[in-house]
């Protein structure tokens, strides 16, 4: 009898040794050498159960569905001594979830493994060297050993799916390169800034050359790190025969101009971009939704929700990415927004990604967190830029005084001070989307035809547009004055000669005055820190609260690398815990409550929607009515999204196609309106 995986709807038929023959080598070849051995098994146990001649039965006359994923998992069982092995969690999950210890081990389990010894029988006739002398399994501390449980799950779903898909030659096969476009090198030019830049881009070249580990990539905002991080990646990638780079960004703003930046640097096809406006429901089979659960390109753009997310998931469809990190260069832009509660563990498999999985993890910030001061601290951590250097940089680049205001300011107080400094333009920075908008509507009272808006209500081609009026009306020193939320503050380029930022966490006040006096044309621009009686987010009240402290006690026009480490310091020191709860559900093997536990909260818990701006509507009514959306279609839609919160403001959306439409007011100056 030939014993068959699978039947395509044109009735090709695939045998089933040669499909776990296929996901056993695949599987292997993915993983560094010492995981080879349950990688193999794992790929030729996965689907025991389909020995059945039951399961056949069903397969050929498309009967009554035969369970036949626990077979491999209980052979495994039975072969193993004392605590589940790892082939058991990887096989028993790889059509549902990585499962619990306890269940694994109970007999309501093993009693689904119906018809075992059929199974074994069959496949030891049809199959040489079914069954090793001895159980490969994982012999490495609980933590790394359930990462890599984690890891090999996710390798076994990629192979399966995989094999199925060429079979079924629905997998389009490609050839990703990449290559650093020396076009987009820095300037020629000799002014301060510009000297700092290259001298910065020159450690970050040099230090490309060492061996993978853990590095750190601090300089003050706007020195460059974009692309001079790139670069180490890619040339550290080259040295280090790698495949590739993954950046992990904390904000959508920030993944969008990054995703663009690496396109003109590597090419539009070697960069896929990936974060919640950005993610389609599409069939398993379609290109881009292959992508995504796959991370198969040379050079992912990523959110921190997909990330750090994807690090400690249990289902199929989520850790099937995680093989895509395997050898490759990993970016933490912002390396500060790691959420405190959650810290312990993200870098315990920060560590374990390079001490098992060939990885290199770069942090990269203006404002270091102070992971040192943690009891699992990262290992060998390489500074690229020499701690000497770094602190001379910082005072070489200081270009804005610092003032914070005690008093507590209303609209009011801003206009005033405006008034009072003669400038023509300022930049104001507020909490909420909400203050944003009404600081908006207040302000271009006072100031009319010269003041902007900018926050995550509007659309990424509308902030475009917003921004590139305000660069050119900088640049030919009009008079322009921009209200925004935090998009505005990390990453993006321009250059005020004073802002006002909202008390908030002292890593975005630092963010924020680096959009002051940028390119040093000044001897030094104001930042004006000032309280306000309006609520702030969940996220920001401790946070805030710790800055007010540290405000009431140290200049922050003095040395400033001392006082963000005194701040992070505190904000850990009030985190603990840092996520022990969660380590010990690890050790115990608990892959359901440790995904559950791990929830990243940011916009990537929101709806994403298209709104009715510019080009928008002429693409929805083209592609209405479409099968499925590609790559390429997102891409155009992407510029048209906004991300809205889950909740009774923001219901006026409805989908047509494919597509989720907002229907309700998008405004021309401020986006979408609660």
């Amino acid at each position: 009898m030939n014993y068959l995986a699978r039947i395509t709807p044109d009735k090709c038929e695939q045998l089933l040794a040669e499909h776990l023959h296929n996901v056993a080598e695949m599987s292997a070849s993915a993983v560094p050498q010492e995981f080879q051995a349950v990688a193999r098994y794992a790929g030729l146990w996965h689907d025991l159960g389909k020995y059945q001649h039951k399961w056949q039965e069903y397969l050929k006359n498309n009967g009554k569905r035969v369970v036949h994923s626990p077979h491999g998992a209980v052979l495994a069982l039975q072969m193993a001594k004392k605590e589940p092995p790892a082939m058991a969690y990887i096989i028993a999950g790889h059509h549902s979830c990585l499962s619990e210890r306890l269940r694994i081990r109970g007999n309501e389990y093993k009693q689904l493994a119906a018809g075992l010894e059929e199974c074994l029988e069959n496949a030891q006739q049809e199959i040489a060297d079914f069954i090793p002398e001895q159980l490969p399994d994982i012999n490495l501390p609980k933590l790394r050993r359930e990462f890599a449980i984690r890891m090999l799950f996710s390798v076994l779903v990629d192979s399966d799916r995989l094999d199925a898909q060429r079979f079924e030659n629905s997998l389009k096969q490609e050839d990703f390169t990449y290559t650093w476009n020396h076009d987009l090198n820095l300037s020629n030019s000799q002014n301060t800034i510009s000297i700092a830049r290259k001298i910065f881009a020159q450690h970050c070249t040099n230090k490309s050359e060492l061996p993978k580990g853990i590095f750190r990539l601090t300089g003050p905002c706007g020195i460059g790190k974009t692309i001079a991080s790139a670069n180490f990646a890619y040339l550290h990638s080259q040295k280090n025969q790698m495949s590739g780079i993954v950046y992990v960004g904390p904000l959508k703003s920030i993944i969008e101009q990054t995703a663009d930046v690496y396109r003109q640097l590597f090419g539009e096809t070697a960069v896929l971009e990936h974060h919640s406006g950005y993610e389609p429901e599409l069939a398993e089979v379609k290109e881009y939704k292959l992508n995504t659960e796959r991370w198969d390109k040379p050079v992912i753009v990523t959110s921190g929700v997909q990330f750090y997310e994807s690090l400690f998931a249990n289902r199929p469809t989520k850790c099937r990415k995680l093989q895509g990190l395997i050898n490759k260069v990993i970016l933490l832009d912002e390396s500060q927004s790691i959420p405190a509660n959650l810290v312990r563990p993200i870098l315990n498999i920060l560590n374990t990604l390079v001490t098992d999985w060939g990885c290199t993890i770069v942090l990269m910030s203006a404002t270091q967190p102070a992971f040192h001061n943690l009891d699992d601290d990262l290992i060998n951590v390489v500074d690229i830029i020499p701690e000497d250097e770094t602190t001379r940089l910082f005072q070489q680049l200081n270009r804005v005084d610092y003032q914070y205001i005690l008093d507590i300011w209303e609209w009011e107080n801003i206009v005033s001070s405006i008034q009072e400094s003669g400038l023509n333009q300022g930049l104001i920075i507020v909490n909420t989307t909400k203050l944003a908008g009404e600081g908006y509507q207040i302000l271009s009272e006072k100031f009319p035809e010269k003041c902007f808006h900018l926050s995550s209500r509007m659309c990424p081609a509308h902030r475009s547009q917003i921004l590139t009026k305000v660069r050119q009306l900088l640049k030919d020193e009009k008079p322009c004055f921009l209200i925004s939320t935090q998009v505005i503050e990390a990453g993006v380029d321009v250059d005020f000669p004073i802002v006002y930022r909202q008390l908030a966490p002292l890593d975005s006040i630092i963010q924020a005055a680096g959009r002051c006096n940028r390119e040093g044309k000044q001897d030094k621009g104001n930042v004006i820190i000032f309280n306000m009686s309006s609520s702030n987010p969940p996220g920001y009240i401790y946070r805030t609260n710790l800055t007010k402290k540290i405000l009431a006690k140290y200049d922050l026009n003095g040395d400033i690398l001392p006082i963000i480490q005194m701040y992070f310091s505190s904000l850990f020191n009030q985190n603990h815990d840092g996520g022990v709860d969660i380590q010990k559900l690890r050790e115990s093997y608990d892959f359901p409550e440790v995904a559950k536990s791990v929830k990243v909260i940011d916009d990537e818990h929101q709806t994403s929607v298209v709104v009715k701006w510019g080009d928008s509507e002429k693409l929805i009514a083209q592609m209405q009515n479409q099968e499925y959306l590609t790559e390429l279609d997102w891409r155009k839609l992407q510029q048209f999204t906004v991300n809205i919160p889950k909740n009774d403001k923001f219901t006026n959306y409805t989908q047509i196609g494919k597509i989720d439409v907002w229907i309700g007011d998008y405004d021309q100056k401020i986006g979408i309106m609660e």
